[in-house]
C-alpha cells in the first residue's frame, strides 16, 4: 500500500478501491472490472490531468503494479480504434512508447505501461531544443516505418470538420471564412505537388511526450493515421511556438537539409493546421458537455492561424509549395 493510501480515506466501489474525495464514472469503474489482467484484484484507481477528449486513469493492482487506462469520452465514436490500437503497438515496437497490455478494438478502452518517473511535457519544456530535437527524432522513427492501414490526412480531417460544421449549422465568424478559402487553395496545391504520406501521430499535444533521464516516449494514439510527413512537423512547431528561427534546427533533425520547398510546406500546413484544430474546437464546443471551453480553444487556432499568415510572405509560400 502506497503512502498516499494510507495517508487519505479510502472508499471500495466493487473491486475498485479510491479516494473518498473522488469520484470514479461508472464507465471507468466498469472498464477496470471487465479487465482480464485486473479479473479477481481489488485495484487502486487514481485519476490523471491533461486529456481533452478521454478519461485517463492510473490503476494500480495488488502487487504495486501501476498500469494507465484510457476510457474514450462521449463525442469520440468517429475515431477507428482498431487504427488507435495499430499507432500504439507501432510505437511500442519501436522504443518510442508505453507496452500495451489490453485493447477493446470495440470501445477504445485501453491498458498500457504506466511510464512510472517519466515526467509529462509542457510547451515550455518542448520548446527547448533538447525536447524538439528529440521529439522530431520520434517523428522521423515513427515516419520511416510501414504505412498504417488507414489514411487520414490533414486535409481529408478539415474536409470532415467543415462537413460537420456545415451539417451542424454552426455559424463561424465572418473572418474564418477567408481562412477557409485560403485553406481551400493551399490544399489544391499540395494535391498538385504531391503528398509525402508517412505513418503520423497526428496529435502533438505536450502532454502526449513523456521523458526520463534525456529520453522521450509518445502516447496517445487517437487520431494517428497516415498524413503528409511536412504536416506532422507543422502541427508540432505550433503547438510549441516555435518562431521561424527557433524551428530551423528542428527542420534540419528531420530533413537533414532544409530548401525552399520543404519550408514553404511546413508553413503551410502550420496555416492549416491551426484552421483544422481550431475547427475541431468549435465542433467539440456543440457536441461534448464538458466544463473545458472548447469554443474559445478553438478561435484561438483560428486566429494564430490567421496571425502566422500576415506574418509570412504567403503568396510566396503557397508558390514554393
Amino acid at each position: 500500500m502506497s503512502d498516499q493510501q494510507e495517508q487519505v480515506p479510502m472508499v471500495v466501489d466493487g473491486r475498485v478501491k479510491h479516494s473518498k474525495y473522488i469520484e470514479v464514472p461508472a464507465e471507468v469503474r466498469d472498464a477496470i472490472e471487465q479487465a482480464k489482467i485486473w479479473q479477481g484484484q481489488t485495484v487502486f484507481a487514481q485519476p490523471l490531468s491533461g486529456g481533452l477528449t478521454n478519461e485517463n486513469w492510473k490503476v494500480t493492482d495488488e502487487s504495486s503494479v501501476p498500469y494507465f487506462l484510457k476510457v474514450p469520452g462521449k463525442g469520440t465514436g468517429f475515431i477507428d480504434r482498431s487504427n488507435v490500437d495499430a499507432g500504439t503497438m507501432r510505437a511500442s515496437d519501436l522504443g518510442i512508447g508505453a507496452s500495451v497490455y489490453e485493447f477493446d478494438p470495440e470501445t477504445g478502452i485501453e491498458i498500457t505501461e504506466f511510464l512510472d518517473g517519466w515526467e509529462t511535457c509542457t510547451t515550455t519544456s518542448l520548446r527547448t531544443q533538447e525536447q524538439g530535437i528529440q521529439a522530431m527524432d520520434i517523428y522521423r522513427k515513427l515516419h520511416s516505418g510501414e504505412l498504417f492501414a488507414n489514411t487520414n490526412t490533414l486535409f481529408e480531417q478539415i474536409d470532415q470538420h467543415l462537413e460537420q460544421v456545415d451539417s451542424m449549422s454552426i455559424d463561424l465568424p465572418d473572418w474564418v471564412h477567408g481562412l477557409i478559402g485560403e485553406y481551400h487553395d493551399v490544399k489544391a496545391r499540395f494535391l498538385a505537388s504531391g503528398l509525402d504520406i508517412v505513418p503520423c501521430h497526428n496529435d502533438p499535444m505536450p502532454g502526449n511526450f513523456m521523458v526520463k533521464n534525456h529520453e522521450m516516449r509518445i502516447i496517445d494514439f487517437d487520431f494517428c493515421g497516415n498524413n503528409e510527413e511536412s504536416c506532422e512537423v507543422a502541427l508540432f512547431l505550433a503547438e510549441m511556438f516555435y518562431d521561424e528561427e527557433e524551428m530551423m534546427p528542428l527542420l534540419e533533425e528531420y530533413f537533414g537539409k532544409v530548401n525552399g520547398h520543404k519550408l514553404a510546406r511546413v508553413q503551410a500546413a502550420r496555416v492549416i493546421g491551426d484552421v483544422k484544430w481550431g475547427l475541431w474546437g468549435i465542433i467539440n464546443s456543440v457536441v461534448r458537455d464538458v466544463t473545458f471551453d472548447y469554443w474559445k480553444y478553438g478561435i484561438w487556432k483560428l486566429m494564430r492561424a490567421y496571425t502566422y499568415k500576415k506574418q509570412l510572405d504567403w503568396p510566396k509560400v503557397k508558390d514554393s509549395i
